[in-house]
């Protein structure tokens, strides 16, 4: 996970569905992979109702990610109804359409392997 010395005003599970429920509103909007920076740009502006930070300081939703998952790409990554397309330095994220059916974002499954894991099924 990422640093966690910042005191939130909501639980991970709350971030959790409150990110998933953005990110899916967002990446539903759009039929083809959305820049990274772009989707960052829309999630901090989508989230400015929500009051994050105990301290009664404004944090864009994109730093409770950062701290909390270690950032947004690791967050998206760990869940398999994102998928992340990297070119370069170019990086897109693309919503799998077909596995979200099956998705609960109240209890959301993580991924079980990396692509560069190697499961034998016999």
């Amino acid at each position: 996970m990422g640093h966690n010395n910042l005191k939130w005003n909501i639980s991970e599970e709350k971030g959790n569905e409150i990110a998933h429920t953005l990110l899916i509103e967002i990446l539903n909007d759009q039929n083809k992979p959305m820049p990274l920076n772009e989707l960052v740009f829309l999630l901090n502006n989508r989230s400015k109702q929500y009051k994050i930070h105990s301290n009664k300081k404004h944090n864009c939703f994109t730093k409770y990610l950062k701290t909390v998952h270690g950032g947004v790409v690791k967050f998206l990554d760990d869940f398999n109804i994102y998928g992340i397309i990297k070119n370069g330095n170019d990086i897109k994220v693309v919503l799998i359409r077909d596995l979200l059916e099956d998705f609960d974002i109240k209890s959301p499954l993580k991924r079980i392997t990396r692509d560069n894991d190697w499961v034998i099924v016999e």
